[in-house]
């Protein structure tokens, strides 16, 4: 049965929300108290199946999330087991009378389940996960009510997929800084506008510099945060237009009143697709403010 204007309203109303939450717990509390509320369910679950097959509760409504991870979800087993087992969504207007409701989770949760509305949380294919409503208040649910869980369901996938890659992005980009971080020479990046991309630990050190770098954002124009050493100036819109990787040289500047010797290198910077990004400045040498 298609959906209605209600139902399409809602679907739209969560959409705009759940595809720039990047956190499964935090996405399906979202989810629930949008959806428990629109659909008069007396309650509502998320859950996540862990690659052991054990079925694991993100998000509750209605029974504490406690009481339902003190009780055991599988693959197979009750009405939440066969949706993960099979991928398929299910409406139970009579749990007592199916054969796959088993009412464990009931006598744990101590809620009385009257009516079921689950659909499986689809990711290249294959459920991830389950997302569940009982008891709809006044009767119950209707076929449109398990379309529109069933779409959610294709929905939530994505975007625990998203969470999941925004999280690799995250782990690679921290690897990445403290890789940079870790380094015992100084790092400045420079875009091809010269505009700073990252200045690591030991060249802020070297330097005497306070600034911190912009996240995932364009720094400001070197102009701004070098302009105490023209000749580092200079360098740096010398490297940013040489196609390979310069010998190393020496720099001489002023550094807290101070004469200090550094050595140079300049690296270009490329992606993955050559296409040159800016260059790298490695620093060594100097004087620490410490």
């Amino acid at each position: 049965m298609p959906l209605g204007l209600f139902h399409y309203q809602l679907l739209a109303e969560i959409l705009e929300k759940i595809h720039f939450i990047y956190n499964d717990e935090e996405l399906a509390n979202t989810i629930l108290a949008s959806v428990a509320g629109a659909l008069n369910a007396e309650g509502g679950s998320i859950f996540k199946i862990l690659p052991d097959g054990t079925i694991f509760p993100l998000a509750s409504f209605g029974a504490t999330i406690e009481s339902l991870r003190q009780s055991k979800f599988e693959t197979g087993k009750g009405v939440v087991g066969w949706v993960a087992q099979f991928a398929q969504p299910v409406k139970v207007d009579d749990p007592v009378r199916d054969t796959r409701f088993t009412g464990s989770i009931d006598t744990t949760t101590g809620f009385k389940t009257r009516s079921i509305l689950a659909a499986p949380i689809l990711g290249r294919g294959k459920a991830i996960g389950v997302i569940e409503f009982l008891n709809r208040k006044g009767g119950p649910f209707a076929a449109p009510d398990l379309e529109l869980v069933s779409m959610l369901g294709r929905e939530i996938g994505i975007a625990f997929e998203n969470g999941a890659l925004f999280e690799r992005l995250e782990e690679g980009r921290a690897f990445q800084e403290s890789v940079v971080n870790s380094l015992s020479a100084g790092v400045v990046m420079v875009d091809l506008k010269l505009r700073l991309r990252k200045v690591n630990a030991m060249a802020k050190k070297m330097l005497w510099l306070e600034y911190t770098d912009s996240e995932g954002e364009v720094g400001p124009a070197v102009n701004d945060v070098l302009r105490a050493y023209p000749p580092l100036l200079k360098v740096l819109q010398d490297v940013v237009v040489a196609d390979a990787p310069s010998d190393t040289r020496k720099l001489s500047l002023q550094i807290g009143g101070l004469p200090v010797e550094l050595a140079y290198k300049g690296v270009p910077i490329f992606s993955k697709k050559g296409v040159r990004l800016g260059s790298a400045l490695l620093l060594q040498g100097g004087a620490s403010k410490d």
